[in-house]
């Protein structure tokens, strides 16, 4: 194997412009696909095809097409002037129907003659409210186009509000805090790199190598249909911070066997050889975390778990290729630019634990007790709520238009269109109910003796198909609240009553239960598949049975003080960042244990337990260090910056989590290590080959 990989090495360098130019041209083509790539603000497209929700918006298509929606409020203007921007807001291209108060009574009497619930439904104070509704769907750029050119043609006084406002400047949003982020976390990280690594000249081989592989990523993502905001907005951050590891451990081992009196080639091949197995176990169990993801129901996890797959590929690959290469280009340089690393060594902080390992282990059994128990009655968010921005011009938008008007939160309704009678009755119940402020139908818009033939296409087309009545039910409460819930119950129960199983209701008020149906399926699956899987690779790695337990164990009690943080604080937490965190701090920190535990075995073949965990600690503990910072300063990063909460939660649980997780490995896994020792050497192969099995 060694014979293999020193020639395998030699070969790179042999070839290193052959395969520099391959990398080049793969960059300018990747560079080149990202315009095309497709971001899809939708999470409600995730859901299976057997929910309720998706089956509703595919019905709702096919019959009407499921057109973007918006809430437009002009402010400081007489009806008549209010009737002037109505055909303003309709010739906008983009602009399907304008719905206000012309559309259900007659404008053209005064305004004491009008019903004055009718009145305060569209004009109130002075304000005039409109109902948009678009020729394409709240998530296209056409769309995006029409809601600004309404903003142009209709002055300053102007609010606005809807999943269509919330797309665009969602899209706005995350296309200047993409570059914001990375522009704050490379800088930062090249700074924990300088002060951490050997050489000066590291940070920019280890940029090279996984910035090469993340712009990789990113241009190879145009070959999916589409990728989700999430998704685009987190995966070249997660995969820069989590793969840095790979050129770490590759680069150090190189230092150490050039210190050992390697010539370069050697040193190089002497690196691949003893790091590959460290690396490979980490790339493994970082893919196996996201593979996880894979399993869910709720679609947004193949989305992201694919991408973030096919980036560590990347990375690995380009670790085990192109870094070798470049440390043979620079290795003048690299040892030119050396320099004592400017943290403190873990040897004094080793010799701390190991004296209080007992007080330590107790106090973190008082720790992890109570958050594995938080952690699971944590409150969280499941629907489309949780992708909006949570602060800054929409959401004083929004509170402007709720002030005056209420709330807006629209639920399509489709019952059949042969009872008449029933849709009048159905349409009056709802009306009746205290969270439902307005119903939108036929029968409420215009007089049900009018035959509906006679009644102008145009109206027609909105409400009536071939086969079914189309009634937009306007909730005056919105977001995740008991009432909320209540409401759904009461409107489900409602049209059940008048069509047995007949109807279908689309929103975001009535898909929120099927998301959190899914993903709490979801949530047993992914971490039972991400425990197994990622034990059986250690459990492959190390041909041991009790290491996979030890590394797991310390890396799941991380996660559960990560998770039951949260419920401390409380504070709601977005359930997909929880479901992908959980999966993502699972593979992507197991890594810094694998790496102490490959140390800590290495040196226990000519050491006894105490020495070899701090020797593990001192040529180990630095990378870690290194490693969790990086991810930390990342997701901290990724969690502060971030205007849309359910980006801002998964960057805050992963920094977070991986603090945690670099703490517990350095502080606790140590002692775990020695406690355990006898144990793990018995149940480690490798361990009984070595025939050494010293006591304390």
């Amino acid at each position: 194997m060694q014979l293999f990989i020193e020639k395998f090495v030699k070969g790179l360098i042999v070839h290193k412009r052959v395969v520099l130019l391959i990398y080049l041209a793969v960059i300018i083509a990747s560079i080149a696909l990202v315009p095309s790539i497709t971001v899809n603000y939708d999470l409600a497209e995730y859901l299976p095809e057997q929910s309720m929700t998706k089956q509703a918006i595919t019905l709702v298509d096919q019959e009407f097409g499921y057109p973007g929606t918006a809430q437009v409020m002009v402010e400081g203007i007489s009806i008549r002037e209010a009737l002037e921007a109505k055909e303003k807001i309709k010739e906008v291209p983009g602009v399907k129907n304008v719905i206000w108060l012309d559309d259900v009574t007659d404008v053209t009497v005064p305004e004491t003659f009008i019903s004055q619930n009718v009145l305060d439904s569209y004009y109130k104070d002075g304000s005039a409210l409109f109902q948009i509704e678009f020729a394409q769907g709240d998530y296209s750029m056409e769309t995006g186009d029409a809601l600004k050119a309404i903003r142009a043609s209709l002055g300053e006084n102007v609010s606005i509000t809807g999943e269509a406002e919330d797309s665009s400047h969602m899209r706005e949003v995350l296309g200047s805090e993409m570059s914001k982020i990375m522009i704050i976390v490379i800088p930062l990280c090249v700074l924990i790199l300088m002060l951490a690594c050997y050489s000066w000249i590291e940070p920019l081989l280890y940029l090279s190598v996984i910035g090469v592989s993340v712009i990789i990523n990113a241009g190879t993502n145009a070959f999916f249909h589409n990728i989700s905001f999430i998704t685009n907005s987190i995966a070249a951050v997660l995969q820069f911070a989590i793969s840095m590891d790979f050129s770490l451990f590759l680069c150090h081992r190189y230092l150490e066997e050039k210190d050992a009196g390697a010539e370069v080639l050697s040193a190089i091949a002497k690196a691949v050889k003893n790091t590959l197995s460290s690396i490979s176990a980490s790339a493994l169990t970082i893919i196996a975390g996201f593979l996880a993801l894979l399993f869910m129901q709720y679609g947004i996890g193949k989305d992201l778990g694919l991408v973030l797959v096919k980036g560590i590929c990347l990375s690995y690959i380009s670790v085990i290729i192109l870094l070798p290469i470049l440390i043979a280009i620079f290795h003048k340089t690299i040892d030119k630019t050396r320099h004592r690393p400017l943290v403190p060594p873990f040897m004094k902080i080793g010799r701390g634990t190991i004296k209080v390992r007992y007080l330590l282990f107790a106090l973190v059994v008082m720790i992890v007790i109570p958050s594995f128990l938080a952690q699971k009655n944590t409150d969280f968010l499941y629907g489309n709520t949780s992708g909006s921005s949570s602060e800054g011009t929409i959401v004083e938008e929004r509170n402007n238009i709720e002030s005056r008007f209420g709330v807006y939160n629209p639920v399509v309704i489709l019952v059949p269109n042969d009872d008449i009678a029933a849709e009048i009755q159905l349409s009056q119940e709802l009306e009746e109910q205290k969270y439902i402020r307005d119903v939108q139908t036929l029968v409420t818009l215009v007089d049900p003796a009018i035959p509906r033939s006679l009644l102008p296409q145009s109206v027609r087309d909105m409400f009536l198909s071939e086969h079914y009545t189309r009634m937009i039910v306007l909730m005056n409460i919105a977001g995740e609240t008991p009432e909320t819930f209540e409401a759904v119950a009461e409107l489900e129960q409602s049209v059940q009553k008048y069509y047995p199983d007949e109807w279908y209701a689309a929103g975001n008020a009535t898909s929120i239960a099927d998301i959190k149906n899914t993903v709490e399926h979801d949530t047993r699956t992914v971490n039972l598949f991400s425990i197994l899987s990622v034990g059986l690779i250690i459990l492959l790695t190390f041909r041991s049975i009790s290491v996979p337990v030890l590394l797991i164990a310390v890396i799941e009690s991380s996660i559960w003080i990560n998770m039951g943080i949260p419920y401390f604080q409380g504070s709601s937490l977005v359930f997909i960042g929880y479901l992908v965190v959980s999966s993502i701090q699972l593979g992507a920190t197991i890594d810094y244990g694998i790496l102490m535990s490959n140390r800590y075995l290495e040196f226990r073949k000519t050491q006894k337990p105490r020495d070899a965990v701090l020797s593990a600690l001192n040529t180990a503990g630095n990378t870690v260090m290194i490693s969790a910072l990086i991810l930390a300063v990342a997701g901290f990063a990724e969690g502060l910056l971030s205007q849309i909460k359910a980006i801002s939660d998964i960057g805050i649980l992963l920094g977070r989590g991986a603090a945690l997780s670099g703490l517990m490995v350095l502080v606790l896994l140590p002692v775990l290590l020695m406690t355990f020792d006898k144990v793990m050497m018995k149940t480690t192969l490798s361990a009984k080959e070595s025939g050494r099995e010293e006591t304390i």
